[in-house]
C-alpha cells in the first residue's frame, strides 16, 4: 500500500493512518496487516527498507506475535490521537493516556544505546531486527520530542471537515490551512468554485 506521509513528522504521519476520521461510517482503517505496519514504517523512514523486510520474515514465523504488536501499535496511535487533541483543544490530558503514553516511551528508550561516533556519539536502537514493536520506538520517540517542544504549537488539523489529519505547519507566515494543497486543498477550492458558479 502507498501511504500519504505529509506530516512533517513520524508520530503525526502515523496518527493519520485512520482516514476519515471525523465519519465513524466512513473511517478508513489503513492498518490492517502487520505487513502495512511495516511498509508504512518504511515509508515514513520509521524503519530502513532492509528492517523492512527483517520484520516481515518474523512476522511470518510469529503470526501470533504480530497481530499483538498490531494491536500495541493501534492502541499507540489512538493514545497519540487523544494527546495531541487535547493539546490542540487546550484540555488537560487523561492520567491514563499520559500513563499509556509513558509506558511505550519507557520500552522503546530501554532499546536506545549510547555508541561512539565519528567526533562524538550518537544513539542507536538494539535488536530492532528481531523484536516485532520496534516500529513503535520511533513513534514514541517522534512524539515525546514534539510534544515536549516549541513545535507543538505548529501541530494544525486539516481544515477538510472530512479529513483532519495533522501535520506541522511549517509555513513561513504559519497559516497552512490543508494536510495537503494537492488533495484537500484543491477539494475545497473546486467545492467554493462550483457554490459560486451555482449562486450565479
Amino acid at each position: 500500500m502507498k501511504f500519504q506521509i505529509i506530516a512533517g513528522e513520524i508520530c503525526l504521519d502515523f496518527i493519520n493512518t485512520l482516514d476519515n476520521r471525523p465519519d465513524p461510517a466512513r473511517q478508513q482503517e489503513l492498518l490492517n496487516s502487520y505487513r502495512d505496519l511495516a511498509d508504512w514504517a518504511a515509508q515514513a523512514g520509521a524503519i530502513s527498507a532492509g528492517q523492512r523486510t527483517s520484520l516481515l520474515r518474523l512476522a511470518e514465523e510469529r503470526q501470533q506475535t504480530a497481530r499483538t504488536a498490531l494491536r500495541n501499535a493501534i492502541h499507540l496511535r489512538e493514545c497519540l490521537y487523544r494527546l495531541v487533541n487535547d493539546l490542540l483543544e487546550r484540555r488537560h490530558p487523561a492520567e491514563a493516556d499520559l500513563h499509556t503514553f509513558s509506558g511505550y516511551l519507557g520500552e522503546a528508550l530501554s532499546y536506545l544505546q549510547l555508541r561512539s561516533a565519528a567526533g562524538g556519539y550518537r544513539l542507536q536502537w538494539i535488536d530492532e531486527d528481531f523484536r516485532l514493536e520496534s516500529i513503535l520506538w520511533s513513534i514514541a520517540r517522534s512524539a515525546s520530542g514534539l510534544l515536549t517542544s516549541g513545535d507543538a504549537q505548529l501541530i494544525r488539523q486539516c481544515g477538510a471537515e472530512t479529513c483532519r489529519w495533522f501535520f506541522l505547519d511549517r509555513s513561513k507566515n504559519h497559516t497552512r490551512r490543508w494536510c495537503d494543497m494537492k488533495v484537500c486543498g484543491n477539494r475545497a477550492k473546486a467545492r467554493k468554485f462550483y457554490r459560486r458558479q451555482k449562486q450565479a
